[in-house]
């Protein structure tokens, strides 16, 4: 039998306890009797989405009379005291369970259902308990919460960014890396290239030509620093040469050993060599004697920087002079000016007739002096160590190029200094701010439509607003405590606060859908106690999200890729921070926004108080629900619509696959160069002008037995040739041959030890071998009149043939590495190129991408598996998951996006986002008791948490939405991947799903006595084990018969 009673006013009215007559008594709150619900049972019945025909079934039951099954109706709905059956009840449609039965029915649940009961109800007495302090203590804990934030944020001042590209996208321990330092230790780079590239529909003109004289005097006049450090001071010198006749052959076409010397025609050796007809002694007077000019290339040195003969020239003389001169008038050397040149027309003779571009070059050098005093700037660019003033004038430097105040529209200059990468790459990390606070922005106000109602008390615009500024206290702890563990902070991390906001807002939804939900139940009247249930029933689902997403990024803080790392810790740490925030700081605030709400103060000015206030009507409906409830769900579950919607999902996950089968691996530190900035400009037009026609690199050796190895050496240069991937390669040794056969007292000579190092010493320093300087370290100084120093180390350049596809990168570099692994010699022997980083980075990444995927879904469905506690809802979960994930895939190929460091990281965080969708569908599904059909369990399921989860998928997309006119590649990429997932995970959670679960959907779950679990000092209330925070209230209009 089933009876009503009434509860004294100082009851807790939301607990549930044992009567002694083992009855359980519930929310004693309940007005109406049961008699009272006669006339309404089959009408709620129906409504509450039992099929019309059980319904008809169960209320004429013989075993079960109309006023029981009012009871039982009141029992779920309101509040009751329900007798416990017999022992040998059998009913239809009853749940008496004898003694025998309840035991047998324990033995079959299984490991799986009573470990996540266990750890399920665990977790919401904690919550509960939780939230009661929060509420008690409201003022208190938002105090402590932005203390907290406080000192967290003070980590801040060990804030570091890391912007060098060999330091962010390659493991440390990497090939590459163990190269790059020991290059860094013996062949190290003080010198520092910087190049203007003009640009004109013909810059062989008069005009162009007096253009660059204009920058050649404007940069020698800037001056930096308090002794006003010039171009003079800092400019690296060499040796100006004689400009004789005789010398008007090609002189080998080189810098003299600096920076990026020009190249030989592979096999072309010097017609005329003054070290070969002059003695020793007299050629070595006469390189000592030698004046020694700045490092300046351009097609100035046609007129050997005569301003007089310069600024008088017209177009006919220009274009004769650069088809005539084949010497520097500034240096003396042979060059081939058309190597200046990009984008060159000839006439019919082969003459040079105009030209698009031109290349115009400066190189610097590094004070040591400063260095050593510490008076030194970081290129963030290359992690190298800059004298200040150097560093400074660069800065200068590529302000005056870049000033076209005074240059004529048609012709235009560029620039790159050695230092434009790290400057540009660290304003770029800043210049998105704005961005940042058009976000927060946007989602105060979609946030302040959401989580209040359209009338003047029950709107909140001061929650909504702190609910952000939780979310910024998020951004402070975990800039400030990876900033105190010595994280350093990487280009990608500019997205973590944007998707700190779209997180911390689906919390806050999470929290207020309880909120709601709780605050319409009678018998609930304390804040105190309100918030308790409240936090019983949210808790839980933002623990899922949460726990899920941070599980994720620690697993992705394992990679060998160290930006990946950074941005895994840096967002493990803010997601757990706006986990605990969220549930701390907003909930109490939620508080004190609530007892505004009961003194009808206006929800702007708190300071009003609105006194006979009643709600606007309009402000009464939830206009979503309604959607969902009359239009949407009966819509998509409809047959028809069933059948279209299974058809067209095949069709797009197939489609997903061709696409992603196309999805390419490529990584490029240029792209995280803004599209705005100066520098993005400058690699545009080098790459329209001067297309690489391969990648330049080293074989380094050390420790070499010489003249010993020199057989080896040669069988290794013919190996490489072998390779096809090879275009050019110029050892040394092949010139030192060449230059030895030239000199006739050496002819029929044998090469031992003793003749080289002599013969090395003079042709170092001689024309034909001066461009080789620079790739020997020996242990002393070189001397022109003394054998050369032992030889510790010597390099070798080679160029690769052009590759268009990142298998013929790895091709390539496999190719090389193995020919140099199989030269038999000892000691230090490796190859390396600036383009093996983005080599090696395209195989890692690729790797890194699967690895970090597999492990996050593992982590996904463990934690989902555990939570739901049914295996096949897991399942399908994650089948939703898998085909978001090769649905973002798919899109990515479409959209031109690539699999580099910033996709890979994006790609994994879809995948907590997608799961999210799936579960809350799932989770309802399985907490629908009672009800057997499928279609109905599933349109439930859909009508109470559909509106919530389109809102939590509605404002992480608009979190990302404004990112759309951002320049960044990770911003963009981020745009491009969280737009696919949204949209793909929404298809997939809200369409898809309840169309599988209507079908092949697993059964509910069942009802746990008390005594199945641990006893517990925690009050009960008429909620199972499972959370609800997104289940329908049983008081509105949508009602179901179940117990959540």
């Amino acid at each position: 039998m089933c009876s009503t009673k009434e509860a004294s006013e100082g009851e807790e009215s939301s607990d549930v306890t044992a009567t002694p007559d083992g009855t359980e008594q519930t929310h004693p709150a309940m007005n109406n009797n049961a008699e009272d619900l006669n006339t309404q049972a089959y009408t709620n019945i129906h409504a509450e989405a039992i099929p019309q025909g059980d319904a008809k079934r169960q209320f004429n039951a013989g075993s079960h009379d109309a006023r029981e099954l009012a009871c039982e109706v009141s029992c779920r709905m309101k509040t009751c005291v329900r007798e416990k059956p017999s022992a040998t009840a059998v009913e239809v449609g009853g749940d008496g369970i004898d003694e025998n039965g309840k035991d047998s029915l324990k033995k079959k649940r299984s490991a799986l259902t009573r470990l996540s009961a266990y750890v399920t109800r665990g977790m919401e007495g904690a919550f509960e308990r939780h939230g009661r302090r929060v509420a008690a203590n409201a003022h208190t804990t938002a105090a402590l919460c932005m203390v907290f934030s406080a000192l967290c944020s003070l980590g801040s001042f060990y804030f570091v960014t890391e912007l060098r590209p060999y330091s962010l996208w390659l493991p440390q321990d990497s090939e590459f890396i163990k190269v790059l330092n020991w290059q860094s230790k013996n062949f190290p780079n003080t010198y520092r290239r910087h190049v203007a590239f003009w640009e004109s529909d013909n810059i062989l003109t008069a005009r162009g030509i007096q253009e660059m004289w204009r920058l050649h005097v404007r940069v020698a006049d800037i001056a930096v620093g308090p002794n006003g450090t010039s171009w003079d001071n800092l400019c690296v010198r060499v040796p100006s040469l004689p400009t004789q006749e005789y010398l008007e052959e090609d002189y080998g076409d080189y810098e003299y050993g600096v920076l990026a010397r020009r190249r030989r025609d592979n096999g072309h050796f010097l017609d005329y060599d003054m070290s070969l007809s002059m003695s020793r002694e007299d050629y070595c007077a006469t390189m000592d004697s030698l004046p020694k000019v700045c490092l300046e290339t351009s097609l100035l040195e046609v007129w050997g920087l005569d301003e007089e003969r310069i600024m008088s020239l017209t177009d006919e003389q220009v274009l004769g002079d650069i088809n005539s001169k084949q010497i520097s008038e500034v240096f003396g050397y042979g060059v081939n000016f058309t190597k200046y040149l990009g984008s060159i027309s000839y006439d019919e003779e082969g003459r040079v007739v105009s030209a698009g571009g031109a290349i115009h070059a400066w190189v610097t050098t590094v004070d040591q002096e400063d260095v050593v005093l510490g008076n030194v700037v970081v290129d963030q660019g290359n992690g190298e160590l800059v004298d200040a003033n150097g560093f400074a004038w660069e800065d200068r430097w590529v302000k005056t190029v870049l000033n076209d105040s005074s240059r004529p529209k048609d012709i235009r200059a560029y620039a790159q200094s050695a230092s434009s990468f790290g400057k540009v790459s660290d304003e770029n990390i800043w210049g998105d701010v704005k961005w940042l606070v058009l976000g927060f922005s946007l989602m105060c106000m979609f946030v302040n439509m959401t989580l209040g109602r359209r009338n003047l008390v029950q709107q909140r615009p001061m929650l909504a607003f702190m609910g952000m500024v939780s979310v910024a206290q998020a951004i402070a702890v975990s800039y400030g405590l990876c900033s105190l563990m010595g994280i350093p902070y990487c280009p990608v991390n500019s997205i973590l606060p944007i998707l700190l906001i779209g997180l911390g807002v689906d919390d806050m939804f999470v929290i207020m859908a309880a909120w709601e939900s709780v605050g319409r139940k009678k018998g609930v009247t304390t804040l105190t106690e309100r918030a308790g249930v409240s936090m019983r029933h949210a808790g839980v689902a933002i623990t899922v999200t949460s726990l899920t997403d941070v599980t994720a990024f620690a697993v992705g803080a394992t990679t060998d890729l160290p930006a990946l790392r950074s941005f895994c810790i840096y967002a493990a740490v803010g997601i757990f921070a706006v986990y605990i925030l969220q549930s701390t700081f907003f909930l109490a605030w939620l508080v004190r926004d609530e007892r505004r709400m009961e003194e009808n103060k206006n929800g702007f000015f708190w300071c009003i108080t609105h006194k006979d206030w009643k709600p606007w009507a309009c402000s009464k409906r939830d206009l979503l629900s309604d959607i969902f409830k009359h239009g949407f769900c009966p819509f998509i579950l409809s047959a028809p619509m069933r059948a279209i919607i299974l058809l067209g999902t095949g069709a797009l996950v197939a489609s997903s696959i061709w696409s992603t089968m196309n999805l390419r691996k490529e990584f490029n530190a240029k792209w995280f160069i803004p599209k705005t900035s100066y520098l993005h400009e400058t690699f545009e037009v080098a790459g329209k002008h001067f297309p690489e026609a391969g990648q330049a690199g080293y074989l380094y050796f050390s420790n070499v037995t010489l003249p010993g190895d020199l057989p080896a050496l040669n069988r290794m240069i013919k190996d490489l040739k072998d390779t096809e991937v090879i275009q050019s390669i110029d050892p040394w040794f092949s010139a030192l041959d060449r230059y030895i056969a030239q000199k006739p007292e050496l002819t029929n000579s044998t090469l031992d030890y003793a003749l080289l190092q002599d013969t090395l010493s003079i042709f170092l320093q001689s024309s034909s071998g001066a461009s080789y300087r620079s790739d020997f370290k020996v242990n002393g100084n070189l001397d022109c009149r003394a054998p050369a120093p032992p030889v510790t180390s010597f390099r070798i350049s080679f160029m690769h043939l052009p590759t268009e596809s990142s298998q013929e990168e790895s091709h390539a570099l496999q190719a090389v590495k193995s020919v140099i692994a199989s030269v038999p010699i000892q000691g230090f022997k490796a190859a390396w190129a600036q383009a093996y980083s983005i080599w090696e980075t395209n195989e890692v990444v690729g790797h890194e991408l699967w690895r970090n995927m597999i492990l996050a879904a593992a982590v996904v469905g463990v934690v989902t598996l555990i939570l739901l506690a049914s295996f096949w809802s897991a399942m399908l979960v994650l089948a939703c998951v898998a085909a978001t994930v090769v649905g973002v895939s798919g899109t990515m190929a479409i959209w031109g996006l690539t699999v580099d460091t910033v996709s890979c990281i994006a790609l994994v965080l879809a995948i907590g986002l997608s799961v999210d969708y799936a579960a809350h569908i799932s989770h309802a599904f399985l907490a629908i008791r009672n009800v057997k059909d499928k279609k109905e369990r599933a349109r439930a399921a859909l009508e109470g948490v559909g509106p919530a989860v389109l809102q939590g998928g509605f404002s992480t997309l608009l979190s990302f939405i404004l990112l759309a006119g951002s320049s960044s590649h990770v911003f963009i990429t981020f745009f491009k991947v969280f737009t696919a997932a949204s949209v793909l995970g929404l298809y997939y959670g809200l369409v898809f799903l309840p169309v599988i679960l209507s079908l092949v959907g697993p059964d509910p779950y069942e009802d746990f006595e008390e005594d199945d679990f641990a006893t517990t000092t925690q009050p009960q209330h008429d909620i199972a084990y499972t959370n609800d925070a997104f289940t329908p209230d049983p008081d509105t209009e949508s009602k179901i018969v179940t117990q959540f």
